[in-house]
């Protein structure tokens, strides 16, 4: 045998010795990692965390889910042709009330609502509104009308003989926006032209309105009253929020201006006191005439809007213009420009994603906005077209003010619907209507939030935030929204506001219809 035969053999031995070696080792390991009765509490404890780090730490996320039976569905009605209780499609906007629960379900033309808060995920409605029963589905329960020259709103000529869906007083089109005013349900017939109020807080099936906004009587939907832009008229309303239950606020989408009425209406067709966005009532026009100019007291097609009682201010998406205004107090009259601008980096900009388009994003950015609430748990926007709801821990102080945290996204810098994924209790597809739960009693009462997530057809409801710091690009953020110098930025005189002292009596003997 030769020398290099036998150094061969001698490495094969000495290979499959430690092969050997190193079997009994892992089964001795094996033996141990099995019989956990050897070990003591601290290493069991050791064991159990190394465990949860190989399996993934599980992200925050939404802890209830309505509409869906879980968090990994997203479906319209959950796949089926018709609705029924448990089901939504293009949910708009939510409100809680006590144990109340109201959404605005657009694409069924319902609200549905529950009498005591859900306890599991896909619990059903009690009640709807606007339908005769929960199968039901069509727009105005399927009445429809023939337009005439000025039935559409505009004048258009060309729209005669033409055959729309007509409202009763107990039919929705489209509904939006909806709240609790002086334990009083509103909500915002968009279809319709109209702001309907209950008599109370409604829990039969179908029950009718007992007063109406926009609108001479409850028979009537047509826009702007048949063309007549006033301060009783409205054009497919959006938000309507009180926040003291004596104002109200309507964002009125379509005349691009929002309308503050000083007292609680009495009657129907009630006129507004104030608008926002426009210099006078008779005024229509977005960004005033001048759509590429944006202003300070000008808006595009304002979707939300909020009032924040303890401290005056008044919260609007601007939605048409990427950006959410601010007013630090209660206007005295028509168009007082805005204090305070998020989403851009001045009162000038309009551009989507502050000037980046629609397929970048930060923290500073927003892409047709939608709705906005504000309280002890923060400042929050749903930033419907990146999919996400933008986060302030306190309330923003400068123009174009970076968000501290976002919802339904890993970072600010991605805004794919539901992560380029299927659904989950941590993603968003279309997020629009916003309401903030708080005990405004109990300081340490840590809230919830609710996110009428409309993509994937479902409501969610969040307790804690990713408010982690999140990592940013190379890129430097401030290069890319240069702040703009200009002597005008600084708007809002003391003299367009009320002072306290100065502010109208808010106590009137509500008459009901």
């Amino acid at each position: 045998m030769s020398d290099d035969q036998t150094r061969k053999e001698e490495e094969a031995r000495e290979r499959e010795e430690s092969l050997e070696v190193a079997e009994s080792d892992v089964d001795e390991v094996d033996e141990e990692e099995i019989d956990e009765d050897v070990l003591t509490e601290d290493e069991l404890d050791e064991v159990d965390e190394v465990e949860e780090v190989d399996e993934g730490e599980k992200e925050i996320g939404a802890i209830m889910v309505l509409g869906q039976s879980g968090f990994e569905e997203g479906q319209s009605n959950r796949g089926a042709d018709d609705p029924s209780d448990n089901t939504l499609a293009e949910p708009q906007f939510v409100a809680k009330y006590g144990e109340m629960l109201f959404v605005a379900d657009r694409g069924n033309h319902r609200v549905l609502g529950w009498n005591t808060f859900p306890e599991e995920n896909g619990e059903p409605a009690s009640f709807v509104l606007g339908q005769e029963d929960f199968s039901d589905c069509l727009e105005n329960r399927g009445i429809t009308t023939t337009l005439d020259e000025m039935t559409s709103g505009l004048g258009d000529e060309s729209l005669d003989g033409f055959t729309i869906s007509k409202p009763e007083e107990d039919t929705l089109s489209q509904p939006a926006g909806l709240d609790i005013i002086d334990g009083k349900l509103y909500v915002s017939d968009s279809g319709n032209h109209r702001v309907l109020r209950w008599n109370g807080l409604p829990s039969d099936d179908g029950e009718a309105p007992g007063l109406v906004l926009g609108q001479d009587n409850l028979e009537c939907g047509e826009a702007n009253r048949r063309g007549l832009v006033g301060s009783g008229s409205l054009f497919f309303p959006f938000g309507v929020r009180s926040g003291d239950d004596q104002h109200v606020f309507v964002a009125d989408k379509d005349n691009h201006r929002v309308l503050i009425w000083k007292k609680i209406p009495f009657n129907n067709g009630w006129n507004a006191d104030i608008c926002l966005g426009q210099s006078d009532m008779d005024e229509r026009e977005a960004n005033r005439g001048d759509f590429e100019n944006v202003t300070p007291d000008s808006m595009s097609f304002p979707t939300g809007v909020f009032y924040h009682a303890e401290t005056g201010k008044i919260f609007v998406v601007d939605q048409g213009n990427n950006r959410v205004l601010i007013w630090n107090k209660m206007p005295s009259h028509n168009g007082v420009p805005a204090d305070l601008v998020l989403g851009q980096p001045n009162f000038y900009s309009r551009d989507v994603n502050a000037g980046q388009g629609g397929y970048r994003c930060d923290a500073v950015g927003m892409y047709f906005p939608t709705d906005v609430v504000y309280g002890r748990k923060g400042l929050f926007v749903s930033d419907s077209g990146n999919n996400r709801i933008l986060g302030w821990k306190e309330f923003p102080t400068e123009n174009g003010q970076p968000a501290d945290f976002v919802i339904g996204q890993k970072s600010f810098y991605e805004n794919k619907f539901n992560r380029n994924g299927d659904p989950a209790h941590c993603t968003l597809n279309d997020p629009y209507g916003l309401f903030l739960e708080e005990d405004p009693e109990d300081e340490d009462d840590p809230g919830r939030l609710y996110i009428c997530d409309r993509g994937n057809a479902r409501v969610v409801i969040w307790e804690e935030l990713p408010i982690a710091e999140v990592e940013k690009p190379e890129e430097d953020e401030e290069q890319l929204h240069a702040e703009v110098e200009d002597p005008e930025l600084l708007m809002g005189e003391d003299e367009d506001f009320f002072e306290e002292d100065e502010m109208p009596p808010e106590e009137l003997e509500e008459e009901t219809a």
